[in-house]
């Protein structure tokens, strides 16, 4: 079995709050993206995720989170965007998107994030045999993404 081998595809870090950052004209070099966000946000909010500009009722999710004194789940079928985390305080949040390129298939994601309370996970899917383009991460209230937040976008080589 190969390694798999990280690239980075991009990165920003914000110089001031937004309400989303978009990842557009995605390389199709790569098996799987891994998107990883750290963020500095102390306000409560939860961030989406919208593939090529898809705002139609096409993605499907269920999440688990849970602090020290309360833990929660939810799901949905029919929602325009994909839960991909949640930014209740400064923390990490880590998105695997699996065959992104395939044009045969859904896409299927995997989602983790954490902070010094709080834990959360997330799997979803696109209902979408399109190849994902361009990735943009929504913050999903009036809290924007704050200034210092970082995103980055790797393509991972693997196995086939």
């Amino acid at each position: 079995m190969a390694t798999p081998t990280y690239t980075l595809l991009d990165s920003t870090v914000l110089s001031s709050s937004a309400a989303s950052v978009t990842f557009s004209s995605i390389s199709q070099d790569f098996r799987d993206l891994v998107l990883v966000r750290e963020f500095t946000s102390t306000s409560n909010h939860y961030a989406y995720a919208q593939f090529n500009g898809d705002t139609g009722s096409n993605y499907s999710w269920v999440t688990v989170q849970a602090q020290a004194s309360l833990a929660s789940g939810a799901g949905t079928s029919t929602a325009i965007f994909g839960a991909l985390g949640f930014t209740t305080v400064a923390g990490l949040d880590i998105t695997q998107i699996m065959d992104y390129s395939a044009t045969d298939k859904h896409k299927t994601v995997l989602q983790r994030s954490n902070n010094l309370s709080y834990v959360g996970a997330a799997a979803y899917r696109w209902a979408n045999t399109a190849a994902i383009t361009s990735i943009a991460s929504i913050s999903s209230s009036s809290n924007q993404f704050a200034a210092g937040s970082t995103f980055k976008l790797f393509g991972i080589h693997g196995e086939a």
